[in-house]
């Protein structure tokens, strides 16, 4: 568990005011994690401003968890996990939508704590299931759900900027 006595990261609930360093930090993971399976050209024409106001929109209707991952010393926002009730309908009924954390911040167990955090928010609920989905072509990100508990479910067709891709959904029937 991170704690900010004995970590260098740590969590606390999303503001409205962390929107546009959120989208920030989604925009360069991004850049880093998705050159090569989504052209360029759509990684170059991610907007600020577009990506600031979603995360202003998910953080504003206060029906799920926001989280925020900050470094100690500069207070800097390094990561952020927004979850909530599933967008689609199917047995599992929360849905973790995006979770990113700027490239220099992985190995320190953010994001597994990000997802403890989601895993105690979703257990009271009822169902307490959960879903996220990942680009099919993520291994990364697969191996990182995959550890956590998470099984490959079904994939569906989606775009991004206009480009195909495979979204492959790593779902959870009961939380841990």
């Amino acid at each position: 568990m991170l704690t900010p006595t004995t970590a260098r990261f740590t969590l606390r609930a999303a503001t409205v005011a962390d929107a546009r360093a959120a989208a920030a930090v989604e925009i360069r993971s991004w850049r880093a994690c998705y050159r090569g399976m989504i052209p360029d050209r759509v990684l170059d024409a991610l907007s600020l401003g577009a990506r600031t106001d979603a995360h202003r929109r998910l953080i504003g209707a206060r029906d799920g968890l926001h989280l925020v991952a900050t470094d100690t010393t500069h207070h800097d926002v390094i990561g952020f996990c927004h979850a909530g009730p599933a967008r689609r309908p199917g047995p599992w009924a929360w849905e973790v939508y995006t979770i990113y954390l700027e490239h220099t911040a992985r190995w320190h167990g953010i994001g597994r704590e990000m997802f403890e955090r989601v895993f105690a928010w979703v257990r009271p609920r009822k169902p307490p299931s959960l879903i996220v989905w990942v680009l099919e072509g993520n291994h990364h990100a697969r191996r990182f759900y995959e550890a956590l508990g998470g099984r490959a479910a079904h994939d569906t067709q989606s775009s991004v900027g206009g480009f195909a891709v495979t979204e492959q959904a790593y779902v959870w029937d009961r939380v841990p």
